[in-house]
């Protein structure tokens, strides 16, 4: 499904392009150091799901060496993203297909983007549903959730369960380094770089 361009202003399409480049390039430069399962948080997306796959198509690119600011690059990395906003929260679980057969790829890694998914949504606030899988694939997967305070359903409470959750799913497969110091930065988080 094409996104309407007509639906958000063109100063929101870049920034969000912008931001999905910039956290490509984070993700690409930690995968370099062996961390090929990581998470990024999606600030402008604001929790929009179609903003969220803009912001992928824009991590995944491959860099353009003559571009003043290299951006994109990530298209190798398994990633989970993650943006909130007020009213809604979703998520967008990628992983490349040689990691999901250990014969495909050298370490070994034989990881479902639905088993990891699962794990991560396991925990929701409330009552703990509210998880609305729109697409559902060995190599993708997409969530929607949506604000709903009877049910206890609170966008931001949400990320930060299925956050933890999915660092603990990773963790428990050995995907991610444990270092209690500075976990942002071991799970390729970027909030740090303060642009």
């Amino acid at each position: 499904h094409q996104i309407k361009m007509s639906d958000y202003s063109e100063k929101k399409l870049k920034a969000v392009t912008k931001e999905g480049g910039k956290k490509g390039q984070d993700l690409a430069g930690m995968a370099d150091m062996g961390l090929l399962f990581q998470q990024a948080n999606l600030v402008e997306s604001d929790g929009d799901l179609k903003l969220m796959e803009m912001a992928l198509e824009a991590m995944n690119a491959p860099v353009d060496p003559s571009g003043e600011e290299r951006r994109g690059g990530a298209g190798e990395v398994a990633k989970i993203l993650l943006s909130a906003n007020d009213e809604r929260f979703g998520a967008i679980i990628q992983i490349p297909e040689a990691y999901t057969k250990a014969a495909d790829n050298v370490r070994g890694y034989e990881v479902s983007a639905i088993d990891w998914a699962e794990a991560a949504f396991a925990t929701l606030p409330g009552d703990g549903k509210g998880a609305e899988f729109v697409e559902k694939s060995v190599t993708l997967v997409k969530v929607a959730y949506k604000k709903d305070p009877e049910a206890g359903h609170y966008p931001a409470k949400a990320k930060d369960a299925v956050s933890g959750a999915s660092f603990a799913f990773l963790r428990s497969k050995s995907l991610v380094v444990d270092d209690d110091s500075d976990d942002e930065f071991v799970f390729g988080d970027d909030d740090m770089d303060g642009m």
